[in-house]
């Protein structure tokens, strides 16, 4: 940042870290920091995990013999991790100031997952764990002028939006097939709620074959499982997803509705991979992606 401010050019800076990742090492002082018996547990630790996939039985199984302090040494190894990464920022955003280039320098804090830390009995991330403490990660932008109009929960973004956003704020041409869209109409308060209301997750498993797809609309969540259990959320009033709703004779027609959805998001972005399980042995969802509406 030094080098570059000194030039009178554009620069761009990509700073990848591991943490905060398993295995969670901490450096005492920071570990320190925090007092261990007043560590909350979430609230889902116990979860008996009826009506979710029986892959995640078996995960939670890993942790059965962890006692309740040891679920808080571990979530204040993960917050410790989480606030020397955060002071590694502040050199940043320090250094940035230094230079007298903070005020017309975009910043974008981000991260691949997030971890479940104890949620519905489980650590870390990967087959099965489709719940909101994976999936709902900081996106944090900083712009030189702010054009944020106010603060609302009705617009979601997704990674994917984050190179078209990018590409806009700092005057490039769009990109030609980018699957996202620029969230700068989000920031300004001209984007239609409605066109942000949506979003979408491929899992592509991992040692074990074990494939997902995620869709988001409105308050509404579905996990489609095929090796596993379909699982259907309404988080304004289950926002911990303890209440499958899938197999609730009363929630089929929304069940049906989130499938439509999901199989139109996979025709979109042409996950053809798993728009096209013809075969009658993998043709596993409930409603299929040429359901009469």
């Amino acid at each position: 940042i030094e080098r570059h401010a000194q030039e009178d050019a554009p620069f761009c800076c990509v700073i990848s870290t591991i943490e905060p990742h398993d295995m969670f090492v901490a450096l005492r002082d920071y570990f320190e920091k925090y007092d261990l018996e007043s560590i909350p547990l979430p609230e889902t630790l116990r979860d008996d995990l009826k009506n979710k996939p029986e892959l995640l039985k078996r995960m939670a199984g890993v942790w059965d013999d962890f006692s309740d302090d040891d679920w808080r040494f571990v979530r204040a190894c993960y917050w410790a991790v989480c606030t020397f990464l955060d002071n590694e920022v502040g050199r940043v955003m320090t250094t940035l100031k230094a230079q007298g280039i903070d005020e017309n320098t975009i910043v974008l804090f981000t991260a691949d997952h997030g971890d479940m830390l104890g949620a519905h009995g489980l650590l870390t991330k990967g087959s099965g764990t489709s719940y909101e403490e994976v999936y709902r990660i900081p996106f944090i932008l900083r712009v030189p002028d702010p054009i944020v109009t106010g603060e609302d929960d009705l617009h979601k973004v997704s990674l994917v939006d984050m190179a078209p956003t990018l590409c806009e704020l700092c005057g490039c041409p769009p990109l030609a097939s980018a699957q996202g869209k620029s969230i700068v109409p989000v920031l300004n308060g001209s984007a239609d709620p409605a066109a942000w209301s949506t979003a979408y997750a491929e899992f592509y498993a991992q040692r074990i074959m074990y494939t997902q797809r995620i869709y988001w609309e409105g308050d509404w969540k579905l996990t489609y499982s095929p090796a596993g259990v379909d699982e259907l959320y309404h988080l304004a009033d289950d926002p911990l997803e303890m209440n499958n709703l899938a197999g609730d004779s009363e929630s089929q027609d929304q069940l049906k509705s989130m499938f439509a959805g999901l199989w139109a998001k996979m025709e979109e972005v042409g996950d053809t991979a798993m728009l096209n399980t013809n075969y009658c042995t993998i043709r596993l969802a409930p409603f299929g992606p040429r359901m009469e509406s």
